[in-house]
């Protein structure tokens, strides 16, 4: 992911939101704006949307969401997906059926023989993705297969040396199409490491709410900084979960009510980027940082759970104003001090006839998490009831 860094300035919080309710119609991203022709990869200009120039011709809806790798000595890809679309077998590992919902991990080893650092990426799934949390493990899980997302139904506890475990994410993706960042120049120093043939759980939630088959599926380049840019610094994940406590007690059918979450900061160090993500009965997200004098600034806020907000903070992104009715986020570096707390919170309608949990599914289900990467401080985890 790309950077950012320093002082912000506090918005106005926004009392007005706008109807949005939920969706039958699975999410996808903007089409390409280029015409979709297959070209030469040494002609594509990474920098830009490549989609759709792959030319796949499946049968399955949104080909065009096919990433073209990037040359070799610029980047790598991951894919998950049929690795031959004239497999019948292979195909069907990841067709998912009209109606269907699931959010599975499928776990693989990236391809990379060496340790590689890397700085942007851009990741691109077919129409259905709702998000992709992609995580790294040590030790052994069963490969290029679905799964319980750690593996639990296939630890071996006669082997402890090889029981995995999380230790760290790649990219994730909020919605189907994720766009490359640029790179700022306070944060040219800043990379992300991935370790030699790592191990990988994609956790894929996906939903078909059309009359045909789709697949799951998604693509997701990693580029290297540029030959001449020394590494010193890397970023960290920052997780905040919040609502882990709806699967005890779910928001009941005719709840209306603002949901808020904090935890501190620790150490000293810059917001590169936040996303929010909840599910079809929230109507809106907003992130703060209240500091150590009190006062809270507003840095972060999106309406459309169909559409979620990532915004980047540094000197190079302008992101746009807060309003009442879209998502918006200040612009700029912001500084992260030892004591800061990152606040988040969720409006909530449960405006249907079950209560919410805190689950994957997108409409009897929901979240009120927080994502993103820092630099500098001590890495931010967060999972509140």
């Amino acid at each position: 992911m790309d950077a950012a860094t320093a002082p912000v300035t506090a918005g106005q919080p926004s009392m007005a939101a706008p109807s949005n309710t939920p969706s039958n119609t699975p999410p996808s991203s903007p089409a390409p704006a280029a015409p979709v022709m297959p070209v030469d990869p040494a002609q594509l200009d990474h920098t830009q949307d490549i989609r759709g120039h792959c030319g796949l011709s499946t049968g399955f809806a949104d080909d065009q969401a096919c990433l073209v790798p990037p040359k070799p000595n610029e980047g790598f890809q991951l894919h998950v997906g049929p690795k031959n679309y004239n497999d019948p077998a292979e195909v069907a590992k990841f067709i998912m059926k009209p109606g269907e919902e699931s959010s599975e991990c499928f776990t693989f080893r990236t391809t990379n023989t060496e340790k590689i650092t890397y700085q942007t990426y851009v990741m691109s799934g077919r129409a259905g993705t709702h998000h992709i949390i992609t995580q790294t493990f040590s030790g052994n899980l069963p490969e290029d297969s679905w799964g319980n997302c750690g593996g639990v139904e296939s630890l071996d506890f006669s082997d402890l040396n090889n029981i995995p475990m999380q230790n760290g994410y790649l990219p994730t993706a909020t919605k189907a199409y994720m766009p490359r960042g640029k790179v700022a120049p306070e944060y040219a120093h800043v990379g992300r490491v991935i370790e030699a043939k790592t191990l990988v759980q994609s956790d894929m939630h996906y939903y078909n709410f059309t009359d045909k088959d789709i697949l799951r599926e998604y693509w997701m380049n990693v580029y290297y900084p540029a030959p001449e840019q020394k590494i010193t610094d890397y970023a960290d994940v920052l997780v905040g979960f919040g609502g882990t406590g709806w699967s005890a007690m779910p928001i009941e059918p005719g709840t209306d009510m603002i949901y808020k979450y904090e935890c501190p900061f620790t150490g000293d160090g810059n917001l590169l980027n936040l996303y929010g993500h909840y599910h079809a009965h929230g109507r809106r997200f907003t992130s703060s940082i209240k500091r150590a004098g009190g006062q809270i600034e507003k840095i972060f806020e999106m309406y459309d759970y169909r559409d979620p907000a990532v915004y980047d903070y540094n000197s190079v992104t302008q992101n746009p104003l807060f309003s009442a009715t879209a998502a918006g986020a200040v612009s700029g570096p912001v500084a992260i001090k030892n004591g800061d707390i990152l606040q988040w919170e969720c409006h909530i309608i449960n405006d249907g006839t079950v209560g919410l949990a805190f689950t994957n599914e997108v409409n009897t289900g929901e979240m009120c998490n927080i994502w993103g990467f820092t630099i500098g401080n001590t890495p931010f985890q967060c999972f509140l009831q």
